[in-house]
């Protein structure tokens, strides 16, 4: 039987507690971020997309608190691996070729990576809600902008030159890509098994 502190004796144990988490407090204002805790007299598990809002299809409520932290630290594993194998296929690329703003189409459009709004470059000032890598005010910086094409401050990730930028822009790209892929897949079992999407 899982306890609270049971399932953070694994995490440590398996290197799962540096991933961002919440188990039995309040999520607010985190971002990409996995939490189980209780609401409403009952246990549930949800993620946070980059904005902290709840991702759609993610909620899953449970009988018991057991099952709610056991089904928890399944999803963390899973979390983690997508995380050391986006890492993993970072590393071969950035090795293969230093990217650059210049070469960014091509490479976005061999991995297919068309289905998230993006800016590149200067462009941002005039597209909201969407992702971004661009020099501003003389700093290679990637980051979210909102619906009103405003720089979302808390996304701001600052970076020494332009090919560390451009990496960790395809890493959010891929990643919030590879979310929306989720969502389609669960969307898709939820059809085939009855339940409702």
């Amino acid at each position: 039987m899982a306890t609270i502190d049971s399932v953070r004796a694994v995490m440590a144990a398996e290197g799962l507690d540096d991933l961002a988490h919440v188990i039995d407090g309040d999520p607010a204002n985190r971002t990409d971020c996995l939490v189980v805790t209780r609401r409403d007299d009952a246990w549930v598990s949800f993620s946070t997309d980059e904005r902290a809002a709840v991702v759609d299809g993610s909620v899953r409520t449970y009988p018991s608190e057991s099952e709610a932290l056991e089904d928890f630290l399944v999803l963390l594993r899973l979390k983690k691996l997508l995380r050391d194998l986006q890492r993993e296929r970072d590393l071969e690329r950035v090795e293969g070729a230093a990217m650059s703003l210049a070469s960014l189409p091509a490479q976005m459009e061999a991995e297919d990576v068309n289905r998230v709004r993006v800016a590149l470059g200067d462009d941002y000032l005039r597209r909201p809600d969407c992702l971004a890598v661009a020099r501003r005010d003389g700093v290679w910086s990637t980051f979210y902008v909102d619906e009103r094409a405003a720089v979302e401050e808390r996304s701001l990730h600052t970076f020494p030159d332009e090919v560390s930028a451009v990496a960790d822009f395809l890493d959010r790209l891929r990643s919030q890509h590879r979310k929306l892929e989720i969502q389609d897949e669960l969307r898709d079992r939820r059809r085939r098994a009855g339940e409702p999407s």
